[in-house]
């Protein structure tokens, strides 16, 4: 995940703002792809607390905001 692709992402959000389901999904998008980038390039200990925060999504409950 380069330094581009975040700055797009996050450009992406800015613009849709307005549409507050479709900004938060594209939030939690790049939160999660970022997590996944850290869990595969950093250093173990780092890639190790990544991975930890990930397994959070296996944990079964409905996700929603109000």
């Amino acid at each position: 995940m380069t330094m581009e692709e975040i700055e797009k992402a996050v450009q992406h959000i800015r613009e849709i703002a307005k549409d507050d389901e479709a900004a938060h999904c594209r939030e939690d998008d790049l939160r999660d792809a970022f997590i996944r980038h850290v869990a595969d390039t950093a250093c173990a200990e780092l890639a190790k607390k990544a991975r930890l925060v990930l397994k959070t999504s296996k944990i079964r409950f409905s996700r929603w905001c109000a």
